[in-house]
């Protein structure tokens, strides 16, 4: 999965363009698992694996991607303090992890630079944002780092001047994200866990969360059932209620991912089979 084998131009981008993003300089660096990889769904890994040489993505997708890399190299070239664009290797039960820190500040901080959507901001720290720097800062940890802080800077693609104060808008197009920093053992369980769920023989179905679903989970109790999109969310709300008896079930899910994002979901049994049910 370290880069796309075939890439479409159905929409005429510029040469330059499709160039730019075919030439991709990615590489896990010979390690068996990247951290972003051992993030992500065990089942799309082993399916992008399974059918390579038929994926193919369109170059509209990877558009994003390509301002990403760009702010990336404007930011590797300044003058501030810290080592940048490092990549750091470790071993875990016989399968080696690897991760490229955006920054890594002389006093022990981790900063990891997003170019994403203001709606993204709104909505908060991502779940799969925490879990990529604890595990950036267990990467470090096994290199004799400590790390003393985690931060996310959010650069706004869309943001606009006219919708500050609107619903949470973000006031700034750079936002600055701090990351709750796990103790060590919670690190290393994280580890421990996601090595296993890639390496064992048989591949799970993913989760909710995984799939980026919305309205997943529903909390019945005192007036109107609420859904939310992650279990977490749903307990969350749930802990802040003063009375009352709750309870939380399946509720009538969208997948996001399923459907706009993911690569090989024509080939994914778990959303084929769904699909052919609510038929």
């Amino acid at each position: 999965m370290e880069s796309f084998l075939k890439l479409t131009n159905r929409y005429g981008a510029p040469d330059s363009i499709v160039d730019a993003i075919r030439n991709d300089p990615y590489t896990k660096d010979g390690a068996d698992f990247s951290v972003t990889e051992l993030i992500k769904p065990p089942q799309i890994r082993r399916l992008w694996h399974l059918h390579e040489d038929d994926i193919s993505v369109d170059v509209r997708e990877e558009i994003w991607k390509l301002l990403g890399k760009g702010v990336h190299n404007v930011i590797e070239q300044a003058d501030s303090e810290g080592t940048k664009e490092r990549r750091f290797h470790a071993e875990h039960d016989g399968s080696t992890i690897s991760g490229a820190i955006d920054l890594l500040g002389d006093d022990g901080s981790i900063t990891d630079y997003k170019v994403t959507s203001a709606y993204s901001v709104q909505r908060g720290l991502k779940e799969d944002w925490e879990k990529q720097l604890n595990m950036y800062a267990w990467l470090v940890r096994q290199n004799g780092i400590t790390a003393t802080k985690l931060n996310i800077v959010c650069i706004c693609r869309d943001w606009m001047r006219s919708r500050v104060g609107k619903y949470d808008y973000p006031e700034s197009p750079v936002v600055v994200m701090s990351v709750p920093m796990w103790r060590d053992e919670r690190q290393d369980d994280f580890i421990d866990q996601r090595v296993r769920v890639h390496t064992q023989e048989r591949t799970l179905p993913c989760t909710p969360e995984e799939r980026w679903a919305r309205g997943a989970y529903q909390v019945n109790g005192s007036g109107k059932p609420r859904s939310f999109d992650t279990m977490r969310e749903a307990t969350d709300y749930i802990n802040k209620q003063k009375t009352g008896n709750f309870s939380i079930v399946d509720g009538q899910a969208k997948y996001i991912r399923c459907e706009s994002w993911c690569e090989v979901a024509e080939f994914c049994p778990q959303w084929k089979g769904e699909r052919g049910n609510a038929r």
